[in-house]
């Protein structure tokens, strides 16, 4: 049984960031948006990565997943999910063998939903292809609980369009909602300006659903969105226990002392075969780090960040100065208006 007095109702985020996952400047709203609306997922459109880019470099939150779907061969596109550590889930392939289709599927094991973030592109993936990828996926899940969450290019505003018929259709074949109702881009054309509504959530259990709004926040050029389920998840620790090597000052010490002191490297040193010198010595050095260095549980906060860049300590020493400048000046302030008080 879950306990209650550390959970919340699900909430569900999304956002079209147009890439910018590694400036640092981008991963901060993103984790102050997790943090303001207490989300436990959240879908990225737009991520713009490739291979090349490992996931450990990334700036999120520590307690949060990051799963991604890379557009093949390009620097654009791409969806990504962010998901909290307290939640059970599994990540679902679909296999569906549609091309130009990203999208990611988890299945939430408490609740037993299954979430979809997606991004379709009006250049990479035509309406009828992601619609048969929507025909293919409902009938594979079979009346299941469902939830997609992205982009859709569609305008949900213009339902005299071909691309709005075609999908309306498609959405009431699976009895499936749009729950979202405001403007979620405005985009300028010239001298004018088009307000759309493209970014969605379809679900099949909207009476399961408590609120499904369009954030005030606008990362990227689209507004945020999104939704809270009534279903008790676990809330997204700000701290998380990890295990690292101790590298006291004094066990920096004992091992150097031991490798200058203690080391006999004769039967090495004999050793005509490369091979064999080589696994010798890492053998030997690994025995020797894991004696010296031994493992520890430390506490991190979830806005830790491994390997700072220096504009980033720049930055945060730069908030620092400001706040000790501002403080001084308040004290100063207060104190001027106390004489003005008392000689008054």
């Amino acid at each position: 049984m879950t306990n209650t007095c550390n959970t919340h109702n699900l909430s569900i985020g999304h956002c079209n960031i147009q890439g910018g996952l590694l400036n640092v400047s981008k991963s901060n709203e993103l984790t102050q948006l997790i943090r303001d609306h207490k989300l436990d997922l959240l879908s990225l459109n737009e991520t713009n990565l490739n291979d090349s880019i490992h996931t450990s470099t990334i700036n999120i939150p520590s307690s949060f997943d990051l799963i991604r779907s890379d557009r093949p061969n390009s620097t654009r596109g791409g969806c990504g999910l962010m998901i909290s550590r307290k939640l059970a889930y599994a990540e679902l392939k679909m296999d569906s063998k549609l091309t130009n289709i990203e999208a990611i599927w988890i299945k939430l094991k408490n609740c037993k939903i299954n979430i979809c973030s997606f991004y379709r592109s009006e250049k990479f993936c035509s309406v009828d292809n992601f619609i048969d990828y929507m025909n293919f996926c409902m009938k594979k899940l079979n009346g299941k609980k469902v939830v997609w969450i992205g982009d859709i290019n569609i305008d949900q505003n213009n339902i005299s369009s071909t691309q709005y018929k075609k999908l309306d259709k498609t959405l009431k074949c699976y009895n499936l909602v749009q729950t979202i109702q405001g403007i979620t881009r405005i985009a300028r054309k010239g001298d004018n300006f088009s307000q759309t509504t493209i970014d969605v959530v379809f679900t099949n259990c909207y009476s399961d659903f408590i609120k499904s709004s369009v954030l005030k926040e606008c990362i990227g050029d689209h507004q945020a969105i999104m939704c809270e389920i009534n279903s008790k998840v676990p809330v997204a620790p700000k701290f998380e226990k990890i295990e690292i090597r101790n590298h006291s000052k004094r066990n920096i010490q004992s091992f150097t002392a031991y490798l200058r002191d203690n080391c006999d490297f004769s039967e090495l040193l004999n050793c005509t075969d490369i091979e064999v010198v080589t696994t010798g010595l890492c053998n030997h050095m690994e025995q020797a780090y894991s004696n010296f260095f031994p493992p520890k549980t430390i506490v991190r906060h979830e806005k830790f960040i491994h390997k700072p860049s220096p504009d980033l300590l720049n930055a945060i020493n730069f908030t620092h100065f400001l706040f000790k400048k501002f403080k001084k000046l308040k004290k100063k302030k207060d104190r001027l208006r106390l004489c003005v008080d008392t000689t008054a």
